[in-house]
């Protein structure tokens, strides 16, 4: 972003008060009342407005939060043109994403992207703990893989983020080898209302999908336990403390106690899934670099979905 206030004016927005928006941006509340005061005497009119403890945006406000999301881009369309001159030169690329995802779709296409052009110089992070949309909108990385349909990736489409399709990926079920659907070809969501279940993945993304599908299905799910990492899912899965909804690319460790059922919904031919994109900054597409990672990335997508039915 071009001006730092305007920034920190985006923050009081997504989390409403002046206290929340200095933690977000690792500031001062005082700075963020500065930051607030020099731009409103800059456009000459108010840009908060009291609502109870919190704050919100006023009319002004949001124009100009309009016109910035319009200048960011033209910035980022700014930095690609330039890059073009630099084409003979090395160039760096930074990714942020879910962990299933940096393995099955972003390593593979690093390794495709490094064939095609060894000068890029690729840094991969999986950001588990960070705000990966605060990190893409301030340029502290460049392109986010994440689950769609997340609160976070909400928030990031709100701020005007392109988002790219790269991958359908189904979900299934994961129960103990001694669970009676342990030889089932597949199972309904709806009928494992009863059941108790692992809270599997990030509670940012993956858990949110997870919720949304039960919600679907007609029940609230019973989580007893909960887990971030997949191995430590499937170790809860194979002692049979519950079952749990299980990406289709995220990998099983060698040895686990589990069978790995897919879902269906009742008279549908559709499957529970999970839809993996790519995020960038408004105008970054253009971007050399950035264009050839969404592309290798999107290449990387088709090669797991496999063919396509003529």
């Amino acid at each position: 972003m071009i001006d730092p206030r305007l920034r920190t004016l985006r923050a009081v927005r997504e989390v409403g008060t002046v206290t929340g928006a200095a933690a977000t941006l690792h500031v001062t509340p005082s700075t963020v009342s500065q930051h607030l005061k020099q731009l409103s005497r800059l456009v000459g009119a108010e840009l908060v407005e009291p609502v109870g403890r919190n704050v919100r945006l006023t009319e002004a406000a949001e124009i100009v939060l309009s016109h910035a999301s319009a200048l960011d881009a033209e910035w980022e369309r700014t930095l690609a043109d330039l890059a073009t001159l630099r084409a003979d030169e090395g160039a760096r690329l930074r990714i942020s994403g879910i962990a299933s995802a940096i393995v099955s779709l972003i390593c593979p296409a690093v390794d495709r992207l490094r064939d095609i052009d060894p000068r890029i110089a690729v840094e991969i992070r999986e950001d588990a703990i960070g705000d990966r949309f605060r990190m893409l909108a301030d340029a502290e990385t460049d392109i986010v893989v994440a689950v769609a349909g997340s609160h976070r990736v909400g928030a990031a489409e709100d701020r005007g983020g392109e988002a790219h399709d790269l991958l359908v990926d189904p979900l299934d079920i994961l129960v103990g080898e001694a669970h009676p659907l342990a030889d089932a070809i597949s199972v309904g969501l709806s009928d494992l209302a009863d059941e108790t279940w692992i809270g599997a993945g990030d509670i940012r993304d993956q858990q949110v999908v997870f919720a949304d599908l039960c919600a679907q299905a007609g029940f609230r799910p019973r989580v007893r336990h909960d887990a971030l990492d997949w191995s430590a899912v499937a170790a809860l899965v194979g002692h049979g403390h519950g079952i749990a909804l299980f990406p289709r690319t995220a990998s099983l460790p060698a040895g686990a106690a589990v069978s790995r059922i897919p879902v269906t919904w009742p008279d549908s031919p559709s499957i529970p899934h999970r839809l993996l994109r790519a995020h960038v900054r408004p105008g970054s597409a253009a971007h050399p670099v950035i264009a050839a990672g969404l592309d290798a990335l999107r290449e990387q997508g088709r090669l797991l979905a496999g063919p396509t039915p003529d």
